[in-house]
């Protein structure tokens, strides 16, 4: 990274369907960072590698694993398998107390630290006074560092492959290369020994990290050109707007349909929305589009004749039954509107709070009369990467500005 620097080896998608990778790859030509559709990546290299963890951040929680093999097309994964969270935390760790160290107590003679009374009592002298024992001299424990642990090796070479894959996103310098060389048996039995008698939670941590660690340097099938990150960022798109604007329980609210045949019922897997928000007497029912038309403003990058109709259908399902249940007006009580909206990302202006959203439009169905809220499906484009800081800090106070422009643009056209 230091040849080139890391704005020069980062990018920002321009379509979901050519090189579709988001997340940090490392093949022969270095390491390079690809962005999602519609992030604003910073000006500066401090800002930048703040863009980069937040970026790691947002795949690492939509996958909910931190090591994830997920079969693709073409023998391609979907999320890779290289454990970037362990290399992290390990940094982190490195960071805030330098290289793990075993200390030992060690006990003596002396006045500086703490004493051992029962020591004290067994092998010192005591001397009476007023009817009172007094000592002149004291048994004291100290906690002495034990360099040479194998342990503090292992570190060493850990903390030096971290540095050499993920380093760069701090610092340029790598620290001295490891005494030890690479030895997956000894280290896996050593390291699987420390976590199985660890009591801190930081040693047991350290120790996981350090074992993922050593198990991807050993596995032969694990690729040298390394990457972290998904082919299929619609769906960390999907639980981003989930986790931002969606209720618990959306499964209520989803369509249901059954085949009869000969007197007997054949139930199906229910059509499912991205997601479900309640706010201030309305029910929005929201799809989460990946698609480029924020960027391009291409009409024909707009969701198609399919999604809409689906969309439609979703919302008759809410206002028609839904809201009409027993259930769901003791819960939310009457008076509820729906509506309907595409959310797909774009980049906006910096510098505002919250998440940015904008209007683009609307969709209708010609076979519908219009006349319903939920049969004006609002096109609303929202900043990508407002909306990963949002997820990461689990901000649950966006739902009224998305309200205010979904409901606006209903006002508008009616």
């Amino acid at each position: 990274m230091a040849e080139t620097g890391i704005r020069d080896r980062c990018g920002v998608a321009v379509s979901e369907d050519d090189d579709s990778f988001v997340g940090i790859r490392c093949g022969k030509d270095g390491v390079s960072v690809q962005f999602p559709l519609g992030f604003c990546v910073s000006a500066g290299d401090k800002g930048l590698r703040r863009d980069i963890l937040l970026l790691l951040s947002v795949i690492g929680a939509a996958t909910g694993k931190r090591d994830s093999r997920l079969p693709g097309p073409a023998g391609d994964y979907n999320v890779t398998a290289f454990p970037v969270q362990a290399y992290m935390a390990i940094l982190q760790d490195y960071f805030a107390g330098g290289y793990y160290r075993e200390r030992e107590t060690v006990y003596g003679a002396g006045r500086q630290g703490k004493i051992h009374w029962g020591r004290t009592i067994r092998n010192k002298r005591a001397f009476v006074q007023e009817g009172k024992l007094f000592y002149l001299d004291f048994v004291t424990k100290k906690s002495a560092v034990r360099e040479d642990e194998l342990i503090t090796l292992i570190h060493e070479y850990c903390v030096y492959e971290s540095f050499s894959k993920m380093g760069w996103l701090f610092t340029e310098k790598l620290p001295p290369r490891p005494r030890l060389q690479y030895n997956e048996r000894l280290f896996r039995r050593v390291l699987t020994d420390k976590l199985a008698r660890a009591f801190s939670d930081r040693s047991r941590r350290l120790f996981r990290d350090m074992l993922a660690v050593v198990e991807y340097q050993g596995d032969r099938e694990a690729p040298q050109q390394f990457r972290y990150g998904t082919y299929r960022f619609e769906y960390v798109w999907e639980a981003l707007v989930d986790k931002v604007y969606g209720v618990d329980n959306k499964k209520d609210y989803f369509p249901k349909t059954e085949w009869r045949i000969g007197g007997e019922t054949c139930g199906n897997l229910r059509l499912e929305p991205d997601t479900v928000m309640l706010h201030d007497r309305g029910i929005y029912v929201l799809d989460a589009k990946y698609y480029k038309y924020g960027i391009t403003k291409e009409p024909r990058d707009l969701p198609g004749a399919s999604s809409i109709s689906k969309q439609i259908v979703y919302g008759e399902y809410v206002a028609e039954h839904v809201v009409r249940q027993k259930w769901f007006r003791a819960r939310h009580g009457e008076g509820f509107q729906v509506y309907n909206a595409f959310l797909m990302p774009y980049q906006a202006a910096e510098g505002r709070g919250g998440v940015t959203v904008a209007r683009a439009g609307e969709a209708v169905g010609l076979w519908k009369a219009n006349d319903r809220a939920y049969e004006r499906v609002q096109g609303i484009l929202v900043d990508t990467k407002s909306l990963m800081k949002v997820a990461v800090r689990q901000d649950k106070d966006e739902a009224a500005k998305l309200a205010e422009h979904i409901r606006e643009g209903i006002i508008k056209e009616f």
